[in-house]
């Protein structure tokens, strides 16, 4: 009974009530808290009528509470579509006696239009019946414009990456043309340099003084750094655009062929490369062995002059923890190939800079090279969706891991002609 008298008596303005003792204590805070909230609430019978409606709501509504208690929705100035969706959300709330929860638009008297988001609950008596309706209703107006106008920000953010990765796009490929199309026509006046120079040193030799044959050995070194340059760059322009069609590519016929192509250098060197049970993977047979004959005759040009060069070349499974760390698709299955050698290594701190386009850790002196080499070789794994890394020391040798996965994820075939016509001219 004394539950029953102070649900009734909560519904009526605290300064109307006579309660005393604990029960009016615990009433009079009840309803300061109800009427300093700035959220609504509010209490409905099952005449979708109010019988509770605390300051914040009154307010909201423009009405006193003499004005506004035992009126229903349309009577308080709901609009009808407004008025059937609540009557609709408290016969569920009531048939359900589970609580409902949506968000709509209503003017406030004051504020203007604002945005709301409500609640309906079910009071069920000591008997388990659904006695009443009570709701309570958050301002969420000022939340919804902040996300809109961050939607919006984020919209404009997304338009301007996509025009300048459009633009971007553009200039690479543009970029990547010239350097091509330079490259190629340059090629051509260098092999006539280099061609003439050679014949001159072969029929010119007796009139020429043994300075003039020391100049002419430097017109021909040069012409064959810049031969190799422009090829090198002509060979990195040209893989930009290349997007390896799935076939089969045996690493071990690979190796081979690489033996076969590098034999006179090897033999000079009186090197030894050892490798077996290598896997067969998907990818594109040309850059596949690009990648390795530059890796092989890296290790072949920074070698010790003792001991002999030894290269080995093993694979296991990628372990799931190093697919992970270097951000690929843990998805998908890798292969985990390690070529290394003993040769003059270098300093670990220049792990990242060896793979830098033109970077040289070595004066042209004391090793030839373009520094394009090993730049090609991380395009050459990353277009086919691996990850490569170096690790060396000084005086010990390099090791060199690559991550590849077994299988290329399936792509169109509509650009392949032309990047094989681009990579044999």
């Amino acid at each position: 009974m004394e539950t029953d008298k102070f649900r009734d008596a909560a519904f009526i303005p605290v300064a109307s009530q006579p309660l005393s003792g604990e029960l009016g204590e615990r009433l009079r805070a009840l309803l300061a808290v109800t009427n300093n909230t700035p959220d609504l609430i509010y209490v409905f019978d099952l005449e979708y009528r109010f019988t509770y409606a605390n300051a914040a709501l009154l307010t909201m509504w423009g009405k006193t509470w003499e004005q506004a208690i035992g009126r229903n929705l349309l009577e308080i100035g709901y609009e009808p579509w407004h008025a059937e969706m609540h009557e609709r959300e408290i016969d569920q709330v009531v048939a359900t006696r589970e609580s409902i929860r949506g968000e709509v638009s209503f003017p406030h008297a004051v504020l203007g239009k604002r945005i709301y988001d409500y609640i309906f609950v079910p009071v069920v008596n000591a008997q388990g019946v659904v006695e009443a309706v009570a709701g309570t209703t958050r301002d969420i107006t000022d939340i919804r414009r902040a996300e809109e106008a961050l939607q919006r920000s984020r919209e404009q953010l997304e338009a301007q990456v996509k025009e300048r990765t459009q633009a971007l796009h553009r200039s690479n490929e543009d970029l990547q043309q010239f350097a091509h199309v330079a490259s190629h026509d340059m090629k051509e006046p260098v092999r006539k340099v280099l061609v003439f120079a050679n014949l001159v040193k072969e029929e010119c030799q007796q009139q020429l003084s043994g300075k003039g044959m020391r100049y002419l050995d430097k017109v021909l070194d040069s012409a064959r750094r810049i031969y190799a340059l422009v090829d090198g760059i002509l060979s990195f322009s040209s893989f930009q655009a290349i997007a390896p069609p799935s076939g089969r590519v045996d690493l071990n016929d690979i190796i081979r062929d690489i033996e076969s192509d590098l034999e006179m250098l090897i033999r000079r060197k009186q090197a030894t490369i050892r490798y077996e049970g290598l896997p067969v993977i998907d990818g594109f047979p040309l850059l596949i062995s690009q990648l390795f004959s530059n890796l092989v005759s890296n290790a072949l040009k920074f070698t010790r002059e003792t001991p002999s060069p030894v290269i080995r070349i093993s694979a296991q499974p990628a372990p799931a923890h190093e697919v992970e760390a270097a951000g690929l698709d843990e998805g998908r299955a890798y292969t985990k190939i390690v070529l290394q050698d003993n040769g003059i290594g270098f300093d670990q701190q220049y792990a990242e800079r060896i793979f830098q386009t033109f970077s040289r850790l070595h004066t042209q002196g004391r090793f030839e090279g373009t520094g394009l080499g090993l730049a090609l070789c991380r395009k050459i794994v990353e277009r086919h969706g691996g990850a490569i890394r170096a690790s060396g020391k000084e005086n010990e040798g390099a090791t060199f891991t690559i991550i590849l996965p077994l299988q290329q994820q399936p792509q169109g075939a509509d650009r392949q002609v032309s990047s094989l016509d681009k990579m044999e001219e």
